[in-house]
């Protein structure tokens, strides 16, 4: 059964696309992005990170106030369900906005489709991904304070976590810190006791 993801991107970084190597081709990942979260969590850099043979479509959202992606994101899932002529189709906005379930339940009463919310996409194949995610997160925001307390920029912050979210193994991240910052191996020093403490090359 194909799949369509809708994220909102001003929810959920770019780990909720983890599991996305089990997509197929027949399925869609559409992001929703502002101008902030493509420059942090949905940088350019990082969607090329992502194994897939689902289809990543971008659709950016310019400011328009509070609540204005939710509201673009709930119109554009109702399109492509009335466009949508498969019956055998599975709809899932990846956010942890609870808010979202209103316009869930509203539009699977008026078309029986499966809609569902959800906080990641490796959570549809791993039942106990979602812990594994919260202990990732936490470590991205131990690293973020640590950097910004030394007076590190946001670029290199995100730098790092780039280098850090596209490795698997500790060569991956000796490679992917050289890739983001060359010979200077100041931010890897820095961030490598944090990732060892979270054990997270074992659970990513």
């Amino acid at each position: 059964m194909a799949k369509i993801f809708l994220v909102d991107t001003e929810n959920v970084n770019i780990r909720a696309l983890k599991g996305a190597n089990y997509l197929n081709e027949n399925d869609l990942i559409i992001l929703f992005t502002t101008n902030k979260t493509i420059v942090h969590n949905f940088h350019e850099n990082l969607i090329k990170t992502i194994e897939t043979k689902a289809t990543i479509k971008n659709i950016h959202i310019e400011s328009g106030g509070k609540n204005c992606l939710d509201f673009q994101l709930v119109s554009c899932l109702g399109l492509v369900i009335g466009t949508n002529n498969k019956k055998n189709m599975e709809y899932y906005i990846i956010s942890r906005d609870k808010g979202y379930l209103h316009s869930i339940n509203f539009l699977y009463e008026q078309t029986q489709c499966s809609i569902n919310l959800i906080p990641n996409i490796k959570s549809l194949f791993d039942k106990n991904y979602d812990d594994t995610l919260a202990i990732m997160e936490n470590m991205d925001d131990e690293i973020t304070q640590c950097l910004k307390e030394l007076g590190y920029t946001n670029k290199t912050i995100t730098k790092a976590l780039i280098a850090i979210d596209s490795s698997k193994t500790e060569k991956d991240l000796e490679v992917n810190f050289f890739l983001q910052f060359g010979w200077n191996n100041k931010i890897y020093n820095i961030c490598k006791p944090i990732i060892f403490k979270y054990n997270i090359l074992n659970i990513a």
